[in-house]
């Protein structure tokens, strides 16, 4: 028999219905009663001497209230209150006793429940300790989806109503930041809302990006090469796999900014990434090669200049948005921009340099292109760590942009607008 049919048919005169606001009972509160969750949410959460929350969970269906305090003899150390309409079964503490002595499939439930409760409480502190709020929040939103989730087509509803400030609580952090990450989360395309519910993307796929992400900023390449494949036979959205690339190294690339870490994990970083590409860019293309083309780029970085993570990465979001892209590649001679500027007539001509010394090189082109009679036949974008808005001012660039999101977005402006 299932726990929600033992409790219901056991006492079934020990039902109560609740509403959201409810408190079962406070920090402090002796523990006299043990309460069974039927239906609905409750959350569990301390309060500081100065008044601070922190939430250890929001239970579900199946859920034990106030065992562990009955059993170590003390008070309840937490609150427990409710945040959704919930109907709970309350024991008398001399029933849960009997039942302990009585019922051996009963102590295997609380049993079982205890060392869930445990589990969880340990899984808090190691969040705690190890990861930042990005991750932290990703974590509580797959735990929210495992005990509150509805599956659905896109992904899984959280039949919850939670509010930023109770989510904050969750996981340490306050209602701005918050706010921030789950923008950021829509933005990557992990959750969106359905009414006033979050759905977020199957949990094993968001592990699958989690790994991605993990093995570029560790400079694994024959784990970052083995869970883009992992993503593309999960049927996991290319774009997501990208951008779960780009994450991995723009935090390798602040890392480096900051000291923390050496040039040679950059470089072991990008070359785990660049293992990776191919197996996410294939897929892109194969899903857009059914939609008109927007327009045609050739792209590249200058003469002198190696670096093309970036310039790939913009590159693929073209292809992604479903521009015909010549990727040139990398140290580029302005002859062979024009050669083939001249070969495939592209209506952008994107140009990448990294450092200030080879963003120079970007001059030498932009001669040659007026020299030749091209340049008002084509649109310049130019982008990269050494160019600057105010630098791509002064050469008469069409379009510049400091991301590579936001260059996409410009090219796209470019070809489409009368």
């Amino acid at each position: 028999m299932k726990p929600t049919d033992f409790f219901s048919e056991r006492w079934p005169h020990r039902i109560r219905q609740y509403k959201r606001g409810t408190v079962i009972y406070w920090q402090g509160d002796p523990a006299d009663q043990i309460y069974f969750i039927r239906e609905g949410a409750v959350k569990i959460s301390s309060i500081s001497d100065d008044g601070k929350i922190f939430s250890f969970g929001i239970h579900g269906p199946g859920r034990l209230l106030g065992a562990k305090a009955y059993l170590l003899g003390g008070d309840h150390e937490a609150v427990a209150e409710v945040v959704d309409f919930t109907i709970l079964v309350s024991l008398p503490t001399s029933d849960f006793e009997q039942e302990l002595s009585t019922n051996k499939p009963f102590s295997s439930y609380v049993m079982k429940e205890l060392a869930r409760e445990a589990s969880d409480i340990s899984g808090k502190a190691r969040d705690l300790s190890f990861l930042d709020v990005q991750q932290r929040l990703k974590h509580s939103l797959v735990n929210l989806a495992n005990e509150h989730g509805i599956q659905t087509e896109k992904g899984v509803l959280i039949d919850l109503k939670i509010t930023q400030e109770e989510m904050g609580a969750l996981i340490a952090a306050n209602r701005t930041t918050i706010s921030s990450c789950l923008s950021e989360l829509r933005t990557q395309g992990y959750l969106w809302k359905e009414g006033r519910h979050l759905v977020i993307i199957p949990p094993e796929h968001m592990k699958i990006l989690d790994d991605i992400t993990r093995a570029v900023r560790e400079g694994d390449e024959r784990q970052a090469e083995k869970w883009a494949n992992q993503a593309i036979n999960q049927h996991i959205d290319p774009l997501k796999a990208l951008e779960a690339l780009t994450l991995g190294m723009k935090y390798v690339d602040r890392s480096f900014t900051h000291g923390d870490i050496d040039l040679p994990d950059v470089v072991l970083a990008a070359s785990a990434m660049k293992r990776a590409l191919p197996i996410v860019e294939a897929n892109i293309e194969l899903e857009r090669k059914q939609e008109a083309v927007i327009g045609t780029v050739v792209i590249g970085t200058v003469h002198g200049d190696i670096h093309d993570i970036g310039k790939t990465i913009v590159a693929m979001l073209l292809r992604a948005r479903n521009f015909r892209v010549i990727d040139l590649g990398v140290n580029i001679a302005p002859l062979q921009f024009i050669n083939t500027i001249v070969q495939f007539n592209p209506d952008i001509v994107a140009l990448s340099a990294l450092t200030t010394t080879t963003s120079l090189e970007i001059d030498q082109v932009v001669k040659m292109l007026t020299k030749e009679g091209l340049r008002n036949k084509i649109k310049l974008m130019v982008g990269g760590g050494g160019v600057s808005e105010e630098y791509a001012s002064q050469i008469g660039a069409d379009g510049y942009h400091v991301t590579a999101q936001g260059a996409v977005e410009v090219a796209w402006q470019l070809c489409t607008r009368d």
